[in-house]
């Protein structure tokens, strides 16, 4: 599976996976070359520090510049996105890096906002294929020819809540989630919503309207906080 970063340095490499966790200590790498993942606030790196490293990918954006020649270097992923020892090729003309082995899954998830600024959660029943009793937005796999239209089906689905009553307020930049050898390429939305009108299907047990803050304490689908991260940052409820 490829994903889509941000180029830093040209070229292609790969290896296996090495996740650094010290800034201070980045020995012990294998004999094998190695694909080194860190921090971007760590990046640049003395040239000693790099030996045996075909490629770098960093967690974030760096603040400032300076990449060794002739080794590609992208940035923009999340670290829970690798394992180590995991072989994976890079390529920093692209901005990409690929995963072997890796079965994808594209979903969409669509958070409403009330007028207070309260959104719904969903909580996942037993009866579901994936994260039973886990709180999540609305959310489905992508069957529809696209994810605004995938959607709209699913609010209407889940909640009962029609189209003429949800106005488009974000549409966000995409989501990798991870799960075991699965991950879930994740379309968020953010919708208005003018209606507190919630009838909920068999997917689901119970909906709260909660402060967006909650998602971080509550045991959540994967991913949840950073796909409303994706959509709620800087956008405010309208009055």
């Amino acid at each position: 599976m490829t994903f889509r970063g941000i180029p830093l340095a040209p070229g292609r490499a790969g290896g296996e996976t090495h996740l650094v966790d010290d800034p201070l200590d980045w020995g012990g790498l294998p004999d094998s070359e190695v694909v080194i993942v860190l921090p971007a606030v760590w990046w640049p790196a003395p040239a000693e520090d790099l030996v045996g490293v075909r490629a770098v990918v960093l967690e974030g954006s760096p603040l400032v510049g300076g990449t060794p020649p002739g080794m590609p270097v992208i940035a923009g992923f999340d670290r829970d996105l690798f394992r180590e020892g995991e072989r994976m090729e890079v390529d920093g003309d692209r901005g990409e890096l690929t995963l072997q082995g890796i079965s994808e899954h594209p979903v969409v998830t669509a958070f409403l906002r009330r007028d207070d600024g309260k959104i719904l959660l969903l909580r996942r029943s037993g009866r579901v294929g994936s994260f039973q009793g886990r709180w999540a937005a609305v959310s489905g796999f992508l069957e529809d020819p696209t994810p605004i239209a995938q959607a709209y089906r699913e609010i209407s689905e889940e909640t009962g809540i029609g189209r003429n009553e949800l106005s488009l307020e974000v549409e966000g930049r995409t989501v990798y989630a991870r799960s075991g050898q699965e991950v879930y390429i994740v379309h968020p939305f953010l919708f208005r919503v003018g209606t507190t009108d919630v009838r909920i299907d068999w997917e689901h047990t119970a909906f709260e309207w909660v402060d967006p803050s909650e998602i971080r304490s509550r045991a959540t689908v994967p991913k949840l906080d950073r796909a409303w991260d994706a959509v709620g940052a800087g956008s405010a409820p309208k009055g």
